[in-house]
């Protein structure tokens, strides 16, 4: 069918708004391209690089380690409380990195809360946790179960003959699965693996807690310096580079194609383990649940009763309470508004613009916060003066990094508007937009809600975008608990993180385990 006008035009419109920081940066850069020798000179450019390339690496392997292992082990595996071990392993999800960053920043400080409890032992100082593998740890920690989500759902659906085959031709376990497993799994571990290094490289809270040099914080330092800085252009137009090279790379790659194998496939026999893997399994998820959950949990706890009860107020932090929920709110809706135009074009009406335009919009979903919450600031500043450090202008920042989850989310639910149906509505005369409202819409909207509420979560827990672009007297609970870590206040960021986390924590359960064999 041939795409509406109007709609079409609606879509065009909405692909310019939210490119605009894209081309505005690369416009910008190109102009620094005429000193750029002298740029890589006096900045500290190959450092940096490296630093934000090695911990990607670093945490991307881990996590692909962590994730898997825990896939394996729950998806083929019979041990005792698999599946409550299983929701337990995936619940550090909803732990945003610079919460996670703070909690082990206090704990494992030289004088921190560890030497606070060992100190009756003689324990007087620690050598601390931070930079680099402070950095690492705390990234793995909570993005491993990215990996564990796509791999456990796409082990469950891979047919088990082959791997029965193997087995009763004597293959050792651990070949079975180098050799026939993982093999068929390349897509799942590459697509989540992609999204646990854009992750990793985007990450602004984390490395600034843990003091470690990477490219955002150097995009951050730079800016506090001088807002009108070339360091801030260069830096955030060659991390959006380095994201973009990331994504194409991977969708490019033959390793992004899974082996297939041809028959019907066949549910798993979970195998039962022996009693000594059973304790070691056991122990393993004991390891991974008390430092990605109870660790960070335990650590908020601590620092927000002994606040209490010593007197502290907490009360100031309520003012980032509510903008959270005003600002998450409000891009929730208007992030639904906008993509059920996008969403009808793109499923309903087949087209090489439409195929295009889709591109594009999953490529919004890698752009680092940092740099895009940059560029607005810049565009504000040269070009719309009137809404620099707007409520406005902090909105459509946050709908183009995440208008792609409320366009997932209806792209999921347009599976049910079958052709026929808008046939025989034409074929009874009504038109299309009464067609849409009457039929489309009516099929589609839970998706819509749900790719909402993913944007409303992914919104309450940003920070970089919040930092550069609220407007003066407006705060959130991340930039409250960033700005309390950063100055020692402890009692208070953990009252923001505690909220924040109570805020997140079920309805991000239930959006990451519903539907999982999907």
């Amino acid at each position: 069918m041939k795409t509406p006008k109007l709609l079409l035009t609606t879509n065009v419109l909405i692909l310019s708004l939210f490119l605009m920081p894209l081309f505005y940066l690369f416009w910008r850069f190109v102009d620094l391209s005429r000193n750029l020798s002298r740029f890589l000179n006096s900045w500290d450019v190959s450092t940096l690089l490296i630093n934000t390339l090695f911990l990607f690496f670093a945490v991307v392997f881990t996590s692909l380690l962590m994730g898997l292992s825990i896939s394996i082990l729950t998806v083929r595996y019979k041990f005792p409380g698999s599946k409550i071990l299983f929701s337990l392993t995936i619940l550090p999800l909803v732990i945003p990195s610079y919460i996670g960053a703070l909690t082990y920043v206090s704990a494992f400080s030289p004088k921190g809360l560890f030497v606070e409890i060992f100190s009756r032992y003689g324990l007087s100082e620690i050598t601390g946790i931070e930079g680099f593998v402070g950095s690492w740890i705390v990234l793995t920690l909570f993005t491993y179960p990215y990996v564990q989500l796509i791999c456990s759902s796409a082990l469950r659906n891979l047919d088990s003959t082959v791997e029965d085959a193997a087995r009763s031709l004597g293959v050792k376990r651990i070949k079975m699965y180098t050799s026939v497993v993982i093999p068929r799994l390349k897509k799942p571990m590459i697509y989540s693996s992609l999204l646990v290094g854009l992750y990793v490289i985007s990450d602004f809270g984390a490395v600034s807690l843990m003091k470690y040099g990477t490219m955002t914080k150097a995009i951050y330092s730079y800016y506090v310096i001088n807002i009108n800085g070339d360091p801030v252009i260069f830096y955030s137009t060659i991390l959006i580079v380095l994201a973009l090279i990331i994504s194409f790379a991977q969708r490019g790659s033959e390793m992004s194609k899974s082996a297939k194998v041809s028959g019907t496939p066949r549910e798993p026999i979970r195998i039962e383990l022996s009693k000594r893997s059973k304790y070691l399994v056991l122990l393993f998820f004991g390891i991974v649940i008390f430092f990605s959950l109870l660790l960070p949990v335990g650590v908020l706890s601590y620092w927000l009763i002994r606040g209490i009860s010593n007197g502290i107020q907490i009360t100031g932090s309520l003012a980032g309470v509510a903008g959270s929920l005003t600002a998450a709110t409000v891009t929730s809706f208007f992030a639904m508004v906008i993509a059920t135009p996008i969403v009808v074009m793109i499923s309903q009406y087949k087209s090489k613009f439409g195929d295009l335009f889709e591109k594009v919009t999953l490529t919004l979903y890698g752009l680092p916060h940092i740099a895009v919450g940059i560029s607005m600031l810049f565009i504000t500043i040269k070009i719309f003066p009137s809404i620099y450090q707007t409520f406005v202008t902090l909105i459509i920042s946050y709908l183009i990094v995440f208008l792609p989850q409320a366009v997932g989310g209806g792209q999921a639910s347009m599976e049910q508007v079958k052709i026929s149906y808008i046939e025989a509505s034409a074929g009874l005369g009504l038109s299309k937009l009464a067609t849409f409202f009457k039929v489309t819409f009516p099929l589609i909207y839970k998706g819509l809600l749900a790719g909402a509420a993913l944007v409303f979560l992914s919104t309450m827990k940003e920070l970089p975008q919040t930092l550069l672009l609220r407007p003066t007297g407006f705060s959130t609970m991340a930039v409250d608990i960033w700005s309390n870590a950063s100055e020692a206040l402890f009692t208070q960021a953990a009252f923001s993180g505690f909220i924040l986390l109570a805020i997140s924590a079920f309805p991000t359960y239930i959006l990451s385990t519903r539907n999982l064999d999907n």
